[in-house]
């Protein structure tokens, strides 16, 4: 009988992107990483373990771990999967945690960050606030990271990241290049 996995895990089958995208940046000094929507660790256990290896590197992970109205969440208790998250992440010196809404957190952070992943809030609006606060963030040659670009196709356009993803490119048509255009959408600041 083999043991199934409690809480799913949706990062395994972006981690590619990751790889493909990140792998350059192994063991170098001094990163700054910030994950918006941490959820039981995935990318932040994979992102500290074979990324963000120099003890001077750093990731943020924000979320509020309360869940949403997605009914893959309706069935969680998210008060056991944050205790899961920090079981997985353990004690690690390199990894501040807020538990808190992005945008309370955004706003307030006063550094610049080489990869932020954005996989929080997916309504329309809360993805666009997200992206429009990373940015500002972001430094140039850094990238960012949308997960769910194509998730949603069944609920109704304002609770899916899509359109605002669209909308913020839009406006910042000439500032970035397309490194992923598929599940996931991932940009290089120029």
């Amino acid at each position: 009988m083999t043991d199934t996995p409690k809480f799913p895990n949706w990062f395994i089958g972006q981690q590619y992107n990751f790889e493909e995208q990140l792998t350059h940046l192994k063991g170098k000094p001094d990163l700054r990483f910030l994950q918006i929507g941490a959820y039981t660790g995935d990318a932040t256990v994979w992102l500290l373990d074979n990324i963000l290896t120099d003890q001077s590197s750093h990731l943020i992970d924000i979320d509020t771990w309360q869940g949403s109205d997605e009914r893959e969440h309706h069935a969680m208790d998210f008060n056991e999967v944050y205790q899961h998250y920090l079981t997985r992440t353990g004690d690690r010196d390199n990894l501040h945690i807020f538990k808190a809404k992005s945008e309370h957190v955004l706003p307030n952070l006063n550094q610049e960050f080489d990869f932020i992943y954005v996989d929080g809030d997916h309504t329309t609006k809360a993805v666009y606030q997200d992206a429009i606060d990373s940015w500002k963030l972001l430094k140039s040659g850094g990238i960012i990271a949308f997960d769910d670009y194509l998730w949603g196709w069944d609920v109704h356009p304002s609770l899916r990241p899509q359109g605002a993803i669209d909308q913020f490119m839009d406006e910042h048509k000439g500032e970035y290049d397309v490194l992923v255009n598929s599940y996931q959408m991932w940009l290089l600041k120029k």
